[in-house]
């Protein structure tokens, strides 16, 4: 974990803690927002497997209004089936694309699929398609739900941001905690490059890389790159698949 995101980490582990401590009584569904590549996702999924609560994602771009071809809210939620009788985080990702289309249709299209979100949370069952075309009616009153987004790295802190970006009071109102993720620093990337996992990977196959020397390579690229880059921490494993596969 960076320092910059000690602090959400503990945000995060204390609302699941809430969760499981109550046995789902409480489910304190929130927004998570910061620039993109801060981590959010990766987070929420580390603190939900030290919890053993099952995690799910879903890339809230992707959906379509219910009845449409694509993938809907009811099929994207099918993983809850096989999970239905213990505790459940659902990660909502790029929940700020739902808000970034214009025009008269795309209005109608997010009013719709915030309502069949808001049909979720307000519900201890959901209706989820299954693959033989019918529905089935599976238990979510254990689930709790974490909506994030990047906002076009805008910094979203409260609910008064969260309207102002579109998002309904209504919704608001069942999601109403917001934690915002901070940006890792440069410094920080730096640091991590030495125990980084999938760097080790690497060298357990190329035995004929010190790692001193792949470190010092790989520092290089990541202060020559960082700048200029858009994809934050995930910036540190694409160099090292570049690193080593220059090679070839």
């Amino acid at each position: 974990m960076f320092p910059e995101q000690q602090r959400v980490t503990q945000q995060i582990d204390h609302l699941m803690n809430v969760m499981v401590k109550s046995e789902c009584e409480i489910r304190p569904h929130f927004f998570l927002t910061g620039p993109t590549g801060s981590g959010k996702s990766f987070l929420v999924n580390q603190v939900a497997k030290q919890k053993n609560i099952a995690f799910f994602e879903i890339n809230a771009a992707q959906l379509t209004a219910e009845g449409l071809s694509g993938n809907s809210l009811s099929k994207a939620m099918r993983p809850l089936r096989q999970h239905w009788n213990q505790p459940n985080v659902i990660f909502v990702d790029e929940f700020d694309k739902l808000f970034q289309r214009n025009g008269e249709e795309a209005e109608h299209f997010r009013m719709n699929v915030q309502d069949e979100f808001l049909r979720v949370l307000e519900s201890p069952y959901a209706s989820i398609f299954t693959d033989y075309g019918k529905y089935e009616q599976i238990r979510v009153s254990n689930t709790m739900f974490i909506f994030a987004g990047a906002f076009s790295d805008q910094k979203i802190h409260t609910l008064d941001d969260l309207r102002d970006a579109g998002i309904r009071n209504e919704f608001v109102g069942r999601v109403p905690l917001v934690f915002y993720t901070e940006e890792v620093t440069l410094a920080s990337m730096m640091e991590a490059i030495p125990s980084l996992k999938l760097l080790d990977d690497y060298l357990a196959i190329f035995p004929q890389i010190k790692k001193t020397r792949a470190i010092r390579d790989l520092t290089d690229m990541l202060r020559q790159e960082a700048r200029n880059s858009r994809i934050g921490i995930r910036l540190m494993n694409s160099l090292v698949h570049q690193y080593f596969m220059k090679g070839i």
